[in-house]
């Protein structure tokens, strides 16, 4: 995925610090054994809010696991169960929905590289689908929609936004319970819509000097490929209103043992991400910590 959905690890408690990293590790080795190995290099930030928001119920206790980057030592492991299985799952979807998004608008390289990626996660992704075939056939739909949008070279970030966003909104179909599906589900599209957002802020140099289609290009007049001050500001405050929606969607849920982390994420982690982005030291900053 995108890599936006981070904490302030700086305003984590140990104690939370400890679980984060737990549940990252768990999904880690959770797509180990439901794809194989090579499913560990999809794992994301992003995905381990998601399995933060989703869980409920009882804290489980971590194990003590194997980890390939580390093989001198054992890492915390939070164990699997449904919302893990879920998480690693989508996952899956998400990552190879990407991928062949990738081969459409970048250079040769990348096409190359994400087709022969999408060769490797064949066999993940069929099973993945079938699993969840329900939220791939949005992720389908709506990813149509936006590659729709796109090559009609849309001036509108709404619409090309609210495509990306009610794809992520549809994660939100763990859940039985209407009244949880929804408010997450209401979380989860204002998340989407940050990420879709914030990515096209991040790209619009390369876009712009790629010819590439990003929303902002066709949205505002840019200086040297950037936008101006007044546009940014104004661009910054509607992703700003996206990042208030979903800390207020946050508040309608109920108390669950991991309320902090996701209050972290939403409330420190994406403004702070945003920020970066927006000042262009998101990526030497490591990833807007």
């Amino acid at each position: 995925m995108f890599g936006y959905v981070l904490p302030r690890r700086d305003k984590l408690s140990e104690k939370d610090t400890a679980r984060y990293r737990a549940a990252y590790c768990g999904l880690c080795r959770c797509l180990k054994e439901r794809y194989g190995f090579r499913a560990r290099f999809l794992v994301s930030y992003d995905m381990t809010f998601l399995y933060f928001l989703l869980q409920e119920g009882e804290v489980k206790q971590p194990l003590r696991c194997f980890c390939p980057a580390r093989p001198i030592c054992k890492k915390d492991c939070l164990p699997p169960d449904g919302v893990m299985d879920y998480a690693a799952d989508l996952s899956i979807l998400l990552s190879c929905w990407k991928l062949r998004d990738a081969q459409r608008d970048d250079g040769f390289s990348r096409r190359l590289a994400a087709k022969l990626c999408l060769r490797l996660y064949k066999k993940p992704f069929e099973k993945a689908a079938a699993l969840r075939n329900n939220e791939n056939s949005v992720f389908s739909e709506q990813l149509a929609r936006l590659n729709t949008l796109e090559d009609k070279h849309c001036e509108s970030i709404d619409r090309a936004a609210d495509a990306f966003a009610s794809l992520l909104k549809a994660c939100a179909g763990y859940h039985t319970d209407e009244t949880l599906r929804r408010t997450k589900g209401l979380l989860l599209y204002h998340v989407g819509r940050f990420l879709y957002l914030t990515d096209a802020l991040e790209d619009l140099p390369k876009d712009n000097k790629s010819g590439a289609y990003n929303p902002l290009r066709y949205r505002y007049a840019l200086q040297d490929g950037k936008l101006t001050q007044t546009d940014q500001t104004q661009f910054l405050e509607t992703v700003d209103a996206s990042i208030s929606m979903a800390a207020s969607a946050l508040e309608l849920l109920p108390e669950t043992a991991d309320r902090e982390i996701l209050r972290n994420i939403i409330y420190y982690g994406l403004p702070a991400v945003l920020k970066s982005v927006a000042d262009g030291s998101f990526r030497k900053r490591g990833k807007g910590k």
